[in-house]
């Protein structure tokens, strides 16, 4: 794994941020987008459960069967998935990948370092500081990078998990090869979309969805499930205001030309170790 370039109050860096791309990412405003994912991720007793808990059920059956060492999340925000899986799997070594500073903060305060977070919903109609308690996951560690330029080895991963970040990257193409690169073979990758895309060029070139399954087959993953049409309720207020997100959710499993090009590297090396031990 890299070494971290700096760090900002316990949480490393990755990759160089300038202050100039800290103002034009509107996730690094606290107010009110750390606030509102918070609330969405962290305050279940608000909605009456966790209102993506659905997503969480429905990928379970696809976590790999063997033991898993390490898991990771990319675009963690305040850290609901990856932690949700250190506490699933507590021998597991678990990273919460994001390039928001600020959601990282609230992520490591929150599920590492024990500290309680007061939310003031007052904007949203609740009229109550809502008390959340922290927690102290010992094997889970929160760090800024870019998704397209990881700072984890090749084939380190058992289980990399995504959701609501594909298509909010200036190259989710870039962001997939990556994943690959990170990946170990029969590892798994399970992401969440709603192919909200922002940039045009996405929309050109992985819309249809079918687009996007064809660059996992060219990249080389496996396809194991493809669910398209999956509505996730997004609660905003007290009124029961709430975005509605069409999703697509697929898994996949690494496999390809790569696997095989590892294979052709062994057997160059075994046969070439065989004929120096037959040499006269």
């Amino acid at each position: 794994m890299k070494q971290p370039h700096s760090y900002r109050k316990g949480i490393p860096f990755f990759c160089v941020k300038t202050e100039g791309e800290f103002q034009r990412d509107v996730y690094e405003r606290y107010d009110p987008m750390v606030v509102r994912q918070s609330a969405l991720h962290l305050a279940d007793d608000l909605w009456g459960g966790y209102p993506m808990q659905e997503l969480l059920d429905m990928t379970h059956d696809y976590h790999p069967q063997d033991f898993i060492q390490d898991i990771l999340g990319i675009g963690c925000g305040v850290g609901r998935w990856i932690a949700s899986l250190a506490q699933m799997y507590p021998q597991s070594h678990c990273w919460g990948i994001d390039y928001s500073y600020q959601m990282l903060r609230q992520a490591r305060d929150y599920w590492t370092q024990g500290k309680d977070i007061l939310l003031d919903l007052s904007g949203k109609g609740f009229s109550d500081v809502l008390y959340l308690k922290g927690h102290q996951l010992a094997n889970l560690n929160f760090g800024l990078a870019n998704a397209t330029d990881l700072p984890f080895d090749d084939n380190c991963q058992d289980l990399i998990v995504s959701s609501f970040l594909l298509d909010r990257l200036n190259d989710p193409t870039a962001c997939l090869h990556e994943l690959y690169r990170t990946l170990r073979p029969r590892g798994r990758l399970i992401v969440v979309t709603p192919l909200n895309f922002d940039q045009a060029t996405s929309w050109q070139t992985l819309y249809p969805p079918i687009k996007i399954r064809d660059l996992l087959l060219q990249i080389g993953f496996k396809v194991l499930e493809w669910k398209d049409g999956i509505y996730i309720q997004e609660p905003l207020d007290l009124r029961g205001n709430c975005i509605a997100w069409n999703c697509l959710c697929f898994v996949a499993t690494k496999v390809g030309m790569n696997n095989f090009r590892r294979m052709d590297t062994y057997l160059t090396e075994v046969r070439d170790c065989v004929s120096e031990m037959t040499l006269p």
